[in-house]
Formats: C-alpha cells, sequence, structure tokens
C-alpha cells in the first residue's frame, strides 16, 4: 500500500504559504489515481489551492463526498465542468439540511440538486472506492456521548425535523499494519467512525486524520476521547472542525499523538504506516 494524502482546503493554511484558507474541508488521496475527498465551501479556494499543488483537475478520476453540507460540498458544481470523475456519496446528501439559530433555522446544506447531478453513485453501504481504499457507509452509532447536536435540522416538507445525518461517512485506508480513516466532519462520532472502520477491515486502526465535530464538545466528550485514543494508541490529526479548545486538550493529553492539520498538511501511508511529508510540520 502507497498513498499520499494532501489537504486542499481547511480552516487554516500552512505558514507562510500561497494557499488559500476558508471554512471548508477537501483532500486528495493519491495512490494509483486521484481521488478528491470532499471540495470545500467555495470553487474559488478549491482551484486555487489544487493548482498551488499542481493538480490537473482533469486528472482526478473520482470525487468522494462525506456528507450534504456546503463547506464539504461547495466547489464540486464548478469543478465538474472541468472534471469527468466519478462523484460518489451515500442518497442523503440531497436532503434540505438547517442549523438552528436565535432567528429562522439556517441553511447549511449542498448548493445543488439530485437533478444537478444525474450520474452520481449513490450508496448507504461500504463501497471499495478504490485498491485498499472503502467508504463506511452509513456509521452505525454506538457511543451514547457521540450523539449528534438537535441543532442540526432537515427540512421534509414545511416541517423541520432532527438530522441524525446519516450521511456521514469516512474513507478508510488498509494498509499491512492497520486502518488510516480519513474523516470529512465526523458527525458520527470519532468513536462510532473507528470502531465502525475496525469492523470494515477486521483489524485495528492506527492513524485518524480530518475534521472531527469535536468543536462543541465538553470536557467529558474530550476525556472520554482522549481515554480511547490512548488506549488503542491512535494518533489523530484534527482538521477543518476540531475547534481551538479541543485541539489544545488533544494536543496537552496526547502529545505526538495528536496534530492539527492545515492546508498543504501531507501524509504519506505505506505498509509499515505513515510518515509526514518533507514539508510538513505540526503547527
Amino acid at each position: 500500500m502507497h498513498a499520499k494524502i494532501k489537504c486542499v482546503v481547511d480552516n487554516n493554511v500552512k505558514l507562510s504559504s500561497k494557499f488559500w484558507g476558508e471554512h471548508g474541508l477537501s483532500f486528495l488521496i493519491e495512490n494509483k489515481e486521484k481521488i478528491l475527498f470532499d471540495t470545500g465551501q467555495s470553487f474559488e479556494v478549491l482551484n486555487h489551492n489544487l493548482n498551488i499543488l499542481g493538480v490537473k483537475k482533469e486528472d482526478i478520476s473520482k470525487i468522494f463526498i462525506s456528507h450534504g453540507h456546503y463547506d464539504h460540498t461547495g466547489g464540486l458544481m464548478d469543478l465538474m465542468k472541468y472534471s469527468k470523475a466519478e462523484i460518489i456519496a451515500h442518497p442523503s446528501i440531497f436532503d434540505e439540511k438547517y442549523k438552528k439559530t436565535a432567528t429562522e433555522p439556517k441553511y447549511i446544506g449542498a448548493p445543488f440538486k439530485k437533478k444537478d447531478l444525474p450520474y452520481i453513485s449513490l450508496s448507504k453501504e461500504s463501497i471499495e472506492l478504490s485498491k485498499n481504499i472503502i467508504t463506511t457507509g452509513e456509521i452505525e452509532k454506538t457511543f451514547d456521548f457521540e450523539k449528534v447536536s438537535t441543532t442540526f435540522q432537515k427540512k421534509v416538507g414545511s416541517k423541520y425535523h432532527h438530522d441524525e445525518i446519516i450521511d456521514d461517512q469516512a474513507l478508510v485506508i488498509k494498509t499491512q499494519v492497520g486502518g488510516v480513516v480519513v474523516l470529512g466532519c465526523n458527525h458520527s462520532g470519532l468513536l462510532n467512525t473507528i470502531e465502525h472502520s475496525k469492523d470494515l477491515i477486521g483489524d485495528d486502526v492506527f492513524l485518524v486524520l480530518g475534521g472531527t465535530h469535536l468543536v462543541a464538545a465538553d470536557d467529558n466528550r474530550l476525556s472520554l476521547t482522549i481515554e480511547y485514543l490512548k488506549k488503542y494508541g491512535i494518533t489523530l490529526f484534527g482538521f477543518h472542525c476540531t475547534g481551538d479548545y479541543a485541539s489544545f486538550k488533544l494536543h496537552s493529553a496526547l502529545d505526538k499523538m495528536y496534530c492539527r492539520g492545515y492546508t498543504g498538511f501531507e501524509v504519506l501511508i505505506e505498509f509499515e504506516g505513515y510518515h509526514l511529508g518533507k514539508d510538513t510540520k505540526c503547527q
């Protein structure tokens, strides 16, 4: 197994670089093909950063969408003007997704409808995306403290209902020494996702990277998360929706087992594990 994972879009950017940042997330996974994981919030930022990385849009063979929120889907429609990549996602990415506010619910769903993407491949199940890379499919939620906040809503007809965000998926890369899990926003919960991924590959997970959605986590949830990561020796690279406070707590407790990611962050996955790109450092 040999793959590179490069962060194309994140809230934070590599220091002294030409990358742009925004509230969103996108990764490029390169093995024998180029797979784009999410498309950030805007095509402008996505396109700029792909150019900085020297990636041709027409060389992207697959696009995996982790879930149907605007900050992970915003660059997709314009990207498809240049790419003939296969698009893979969960059927519920087209749900009308909202977030509660003090006044009216705010729309936070994807900026497109199902009719705009007639050739998208939709699956609730785990599928093989590429050699040794699989999607999680719907993630079973077994840890009570990782419930999806009622802040998240979906509109059905004229009524709003709690959105369990069942379309939230991750990718799992299988290596000789265990699994690497790549997260979008991880609304399904970090521990839920790891346990689900372990079941899928029949092996342990040793590295997780991506948005963790710990930005609103209380100290109890953070403590339980840290305890779990320590117990199983799992390294975590937190991006996007991890948040400053959670990043501080995770780094304080996990030391070298935690690193905060950013646009331009690069990880090389190999048979024996992983190492960071030559110009990649924890910031």
